[in-house]
């Protein structure tokens, strides 16, 4: 009897010890529940000492109010009112604007299982069994030109089929989010192609230096497992330049803002005139910050603030 009380003695003991442990262990950091219902890590330092690596979960997201994904660190903010209707596809949402017939935005974000796939741009559209195109639904000959599609979901007046048979000198359909981010799924690369993901775009910026920016944007996806993507027209003081009847607008530049979320977070942006002149990436890089400052929008919102302004304040692409 004496060494069994001895025994459970000791027993008890150990199980003091180890709940003494846990509760330490628990008082040292906390953690923060998001709108989406998950707990992450509330003490988020950037100090690079630390071995602790920058995964999305690990970031709190504080606005998910456009999409239901707490991995849309992509979605901005516009900083002023202006004619926005928010479209969300399979793998991009766009901020359609009625006024210049253009997206305002286009945002996604590119996993590195989706930088390829066996759906070419050649197939488009991609048909169901019904003849229906996946992800768009019914087309005509009024909706549809080769690959191209008219949004029947966007708001009118809108950009057109037709509207391209008055375009200007030099200009193509300009991808915002392309065609080769969306190889994965018939549904995703059909609706690339809806106008509501295009602007007038000079052809040898479309096929150079805007070209060169996507092809960089999946290595990056590929070297860091996901980025964070929003891009869109720029019209610098308003449509000057118009094509087609419904008066869709031919921007002045496009901007692009990336961003990165490992063991030290990192975002580039970037702006393009609309002209085929080519220049080194370099020469169109500029902080976050500053595409902010030109474009009206809040880029990466959602991110923590002390994280926010570290990754805003400057572009450094050699660390890319």
């Amino acid at each position: 009897m004496k060494k069994y009380i001895i025994g459970v003695s000791a027993f008890i003991a150990l199980l003091f010890v180890i709940a003494l442990a846990i509760g330490q262990s628990d008082d040292s950091s906390e953690f923060t529940e998001t709108p989406d219902g998950l707990f992450v890590e509330g003490d988020v330092s950037l100090d690079e000492s630390t071995d602790k690596t920058f995964e999305p979960e690990n970031i709190v997201s504080t606005n998910t109010s456009l999409s239901s994904d707490p991995m849309a660190f992509e979605i901005p903010l516009a900083i002023k009112t202006i004619p926005e209707q928010i479209l969300v596809r399979e793998n991009y949402t766009t901020s359609y604007n009625k006024d210049t017939k253009c997206p305002n935005w286009v945002a996604w974000h590119l996993e590195k299982e989706k930088t390829d796939g066996p759906y070419s741009r050649r197939g488009v559209p991609y048909y169901d069994e019904y003849g229906n195109v996946y992800g768009v639904g019914l087309i005509t000959t009024a909706t549809a030109r080769g690959s191209y599609m008219t949004d029947m979901d966007a708001e009118s007046p809108r950009q057109e089929i037709t509207d391209w048979d008055d375009k200007l000198p030099n200009n193509s359909h300009g991808h915002i989010c392309p065609a080769a981010d969306n190889r994965w799924s018939k549904t995703a690369m059909n609706q690339s192609f809806l106008l509501t993901n295009m602007c007038p775009q000079d052809e040898d910026l479309n096929a150079g230096d805007w070209a060169g920016l996507e092809v960089r944007c999946r290595g990056w996806a590929k070297k860091y497992g996901i980025i964070f993507i929003a891009a869109g027209p720029i019209f610098y003081n308003g449509v000057t330049k118009t094509m087609g009847k419904n008066k869709v607008g031919v921007p002045d530049a496009f901007f692009k803002v990336i961003l990165r979320l490992d063991k030290k977070p990192s975002a580039l942006g970037f702006i393009f005139p609309n002209n085929g002149l080519h220049h080194k990436l370099e020469d169109y890089l500029l902080s976050v910050d500053e595409v902010e400052r030109i474009t009206g929008f809040d880029f990466f919102c959602n991110l923590q603030d002390d994280i926010e302004f570290e990754v805003e304040k400057e572009s450094i692409l050699s660390e890319w």
